[in-house]
């Protein structure tokens, strides 16, 4: 097939393009190209690209990648800013990343004792938040799937109460941002703090670190109340409605 280019006065142009011969194809798009600086050096050339609109073509098969992996149903998805990673979210209380390409699960973040409902990446794709029925909210080091701080609220939710990598407690004012309170260090943990969870009254809360304990803490005076120590670093900490247990 041959076709022949006219300007805008109907004369003929001084190039004429040979197309492969389709027979079940139409031409719908030209788009120019403009020549490299270092073309305009030699002779010139001007690169056109056809698109070709096959009228019998296949239809192609999307074939769906599933991904195995969490045991109830999903509550969020989240790529993250370079589309490589999806984070998921789910009932099972434990937030989840994979590959986006091909769906192979990555690992797994572990410490909310809830429905995790909603998450996030930071465009470095170097920290998660995640917000879970648990009432806390907890930073993550993506590539560890360590906890970095967790934010817990008291009911009423006048203050949060945070803990992270420095073992450190704070006790904040949700309103005004102020810290209120902030616990013994010589009684506080000596490692990381991976997890926090609070007393259905709110009067007490217990932490979890990678120093090999947990401790119990009175919410109203930030006195540290009991330490049990433990054979390996905690990772998760649970308390019973009844303080029964934990």
């Amino acid at each position: 097939m041959q076709r022949r280019f006219a300007n805008q006065k109907g004369l003929p142009n001084r190039y004429s393009f040979t197309l492969p011969s389709l027979s079940q194809a139409v031409i719908t798009e030209i788009h120019l190209h403009p020549p490299s600086p270092s073309q305009h050096r030699q002779k010139r050339q001007v690169l056109l690209f056809f698109k070709f609109l096959a009228r019998k073509e296949e239809k192609k098969k999307m074939r769906p990648i599933l991904m195995k992996g969490h045991e109830r149903p999903l509550t969020f998805l989240k790529y993250n800013r370079d589309g490589d990673l999806l984070f998921s979210c789910a009932k099972d209380h434990t937030p989840t990343v994979w590959f986006a390409d091909n769906g192979e699960r990555i690992g797994t973040y572990r410490g909310h004792n809830g429905a995790v409902w909603s998450c996030d990446v930071s465009r470095d794709s170097m920290r998660l938040i995640t917000g879970s029925a648990d009432q806390t909210v907890k930073l993550w080091n993506v590539q560890t799937g360590a906890q970095l701080c967790t934010f817990n609220f008291g009911s009423p939710a006048r203050t949060i109460v945070s803990a992270g990598e420095d073992a450190v407690i704070r006790i904040w004012d949700s309103e005004t941002g102020k810290l209120l309170r902030e616990a013994d260090k010589e009684s506080g943990h000596k490692k990381t703090i991976t997890s926090l969870t609070k007393s259905a009254d709110c009067s007490h809360f217990l932490t979890g670190s990678l120093d090999k304990s947990a401790k119990l803490w009175d919410t109203r005076t930030l006195t540290l109340i009991k330490t049990y120590v433990t054979e390996r670093p905690v990772n998760a900490v649970a308390m019973s409605p009844l303080l029964d247990h934990m």
